[in-house]
């Protein structure tokens, strides 16, 4: 008998296949998905970071500050309201990369639209974690607020914090699910790969799907993106860190809880590796799986990037990534 899970990690370092990864298992009768990122998880100030951040150092005016700033990220993440929506358009009209004049964080995130009962998720949350509230203020407390309310919670270990947080991510999980009417929801927020094992242990029946690619293809693409550097000396020590803590993570997952395909092997064999992922996820292969073009796959990419030179700097500094994925050096 299959075992049977309800959500599916796909990772990647960035730029190794994970967006063409998602549109062939969306298409899937029993997996539900969101059109982007939803970043609440595994982002700066979000549950991870909260759930790993407040054990670490407590006093009461530490835990007003933390739970706040929880609560902010995940409201700013609900609805985009007119002052944000009017930032935005500034920003794009003065620089539509972001580049030279960057637009309001999360522009454009609406999960209110996509997680049924957003906002009253985020107010049990918040509820579960503060033990109360009270009229005060302290020195870093935020400016002009009316009548402040500062939140109270005690000192929680990780194993304390655990319940909570893992029934606020099923919770929203659940009703992705439910209002798609399906039992698998595949998340592709594209560093899972860093928080892996918290990830695994506030969600026991999820499983992660990791998509490699050739680690110079991958340099290649990068250097192209508006997010990561585009020096190749900055680059190297980037990827190595993505891939290095995958390296740690990995380390302390259960083998049967996560997969990983190249891409090179995808694009080459969809039919023997997707049936190797459904098998991983307890799904049979459906044919309309096999009909994502992968035409435009870019394998290679590498050659046409960088010099001679460049190349053979590549090969010595992400040699022990390219052995462990068995891509050639030549």
């Amino acid at each position: 008998m299959r075992e049977q899970i309800d959500t599916l990690f796909i990772t990647g370092t960035g730029r190794s296949g994970t967006n063409i990864l998602k549109k062939i298992m969306s298409r899937h009768s029993a997996i539900a998905s969101l059109p982007f990122e939803y970043r609440f998880i595994i982002d700066p100030d979000g549950v991870i970071d909260f759930y790993r951040s407040y054990p670490a150092l407590w006093s009461p005016y530490r835990a007003d500050k933390q739970i706040k700033r929880l609560e902010n990220f995940l409201r700013s993440l609900s609805v985009v309201d007119a002052s944000k929506a009017a930032n935005t358009e500034t920003a794009k009209t003065k620089d539509p990369t972001g580049l030279a004049y960057t637009p309001p964080p999360y522009a454009g995130w609406e999960l209110s639209k996509w997680i049924p009962g957003y906002a009253n998720l985020i107010d049990a949350f918040i509820n579960d974690i503060r033990l109360f509230s009270y009229s005060g203020v302290w020195p870093g407390s935020k400016e002009n607020v009316e009548q402040n309310e500062m939140y109270f919670a005690p000192p929680m270990n990780a194993s304390s914090l655990q319940p909570v947080v893992a029934q606020f991510i099923q919770a929203c999980t659940d009703a992705i699910r439910k209002e798609q009417g399906k039992h698998i929801f595949q998340e592709d927020n594209t560093h899972n790969l860093l928080v892996a094992h918290d990830l695994l242990s506030l969600v026991p029946s999820g499983k992660m799907l990791h998509i490699v690619r050739d680690p110079r293809d991958v340099i290649s693409s990068l250097q192209t993106q508006r997010w990561a550097p585009t020096h190749l000396d900055h680059l190297l020590p980037w990827y190595a860190g993505v891939m290095d803590t995958w390296r740690e993570q990995r380390s302390s997952i259960d083998p049967d809880r996560y997969l990983e395909i190249r891409f090179e092997d995808l694009v080459q064999d969809p039919q023997g590796v997707l049936t190797k992922v459904c098998a991983f996820v307890g799904i049979t292969l459906e044919a309309d799986m096999l009909e994502i073009d992968l035409s435009a796959h870019h394998i290679g990419r590498y050659k046409d990037s960088f010099n001679g030179e460049e190349i053979s700097r590549l090969n010595t500094a992400l040699r022990s990534y390219m052995a462990e994925y068995d891509y050639p050096t030549s």
